[in-house]
């Protein structure tokens, strides 16, 4: 972790009162604001789809909120006295919820993209965009400097996981009622 603590120390030093006023804005997309967006874009076009990810989304948070638990690993600025925490966070950090609720909105967006656009340039942009806000997000988070960069991997890793189960049960209901 003192390699991770150096990584954040770095981002700290090297951003202004500008850049954290950014990542603070950008790291708000990967909460409950980012899920009202998702969740309106989706169900705009498929109600039944956006059911999906909203429970998905309960039992992503849900899940993450227990392994945090779990696992009880600090925050590095509750371990290192030099990282401020910009984020005004509090509780364990591992892992990043931020990260898992930004991985989850982009994969359900990117799956809603490919089944909804036509364009494939548009889908491809638009899995490029979402896949870069996803690091954006995770990368915020490191520096305000309330997660290690393992916390912001596994969070993506796990946000990711949990939205393809979501998806495959989704795939999996409406072609048992097409079959109907």
């Amino acid at each position: 972790m003192e390699f991770e603590a150096k990584i954040i120390e770095f981002l700290q030093m090297n951003v202004g009162t500008r850049w954290i006023t950014f990542f603070q804005a950008i790291t708000m997309l990967g909460s409950y604001l980012g899920f009202c967006i998702a969740f309106i874009i989706i169900f705009i076009k498929n109600k039944k789809l956006a059911i999906v990810f909203a429970f998905t989304f309960v039992v992503g948070a849900l899940a993450n909120f227990a392994l945090k638990n779990i696992v009880c690993r600090a925050r590095p600025f509750d371990t290192y006295s030099f990282i401020q925490n910009y984020g005004n966070e509090d509780g364990f950090g591992f892992p990043s919820g931020h990260s898992v609720c930004g991985a989850m909105f982009a994969t359900f967006l990117i799956y809603h993209l490919k089944s909804q656009v036509k364009n494939k340039w548009t889908r491809a942009c638009g899995g490029v965009a979402l896949s870069l806000l996803t690091f954006l997000i995770a990368f915020s988070r490191m520096v305000l400097g309330v997660h290690y960069l393992s916390d912001t991997i596994v969070g993506i890793i796990f946000g990711i996981t949990v939205a393809i189960i979501g998806i495959y049960v989704y795939t999996y209901l409406d072609k048992r009622k097409r079959r109907k």
